[in-house]
């Protein structure tokens, strides 16, 4: 996970192993790999948070992560949440259109979020889905 990470987030620090690691442990942490691509959340309280989603370069474009977050959302909502949160950065335009055909709504920015290897920062934007219930 940690080098498809790091092959995915070119202008933002990676996750390294250690981080994985640790995350992955945590008895409410939900991750679906496919295609050398993966998607990692945290469902608490009903709430799905949408930590990272990666695909490496050679895999990108083909579909993987709307397959990725759509079975993380199918998920959750049957394991009880009835929404869905992310932090995206402003100028992800293939995030942007990801989440838009996945219907999430923008619900705030965060000024300066993220800081880029090359010290320019960026807004985050937070994104939020309503989730349906499986019964």
């Amino acid at each position: 996970m940690a080098d498809i990470h790091n092959q995915a987030f070119t202008r933002e620090r990676p996750w390294t192993s250690e981080e994985f690691t640790l995350l992955l442990g945590q008895p409410n942490t939900r991750s679906f790999s496919l295609n050398r691509s993966f998607a990692v959340g945290r469902l608490i309280l009903g709430e799905l948070e949408i930590l990272t989603l990666a695909c490496a370069p050679s895999h990108q474009r083909q579909g993987n992560a709307f397959a990725l977050l759509s079975e993380l959302l199918a998920i959750a909502s049957k394991e009880g949440g009835h929404s869905a949160f992310l932090e995206m950065a402003a100028d992800n335009l293939a995030a942007k259109a990801l989440y838009n055909k996945l219907e999430f709504e923008l619900v705030g920015r965060r000024s300066d979020y993220y800081r880029r290897k090359d010290g320019i920062r960026c807004d985050a934007l937070v994104l939020r889905k309503r989730l349906i219930l499986s019964q």
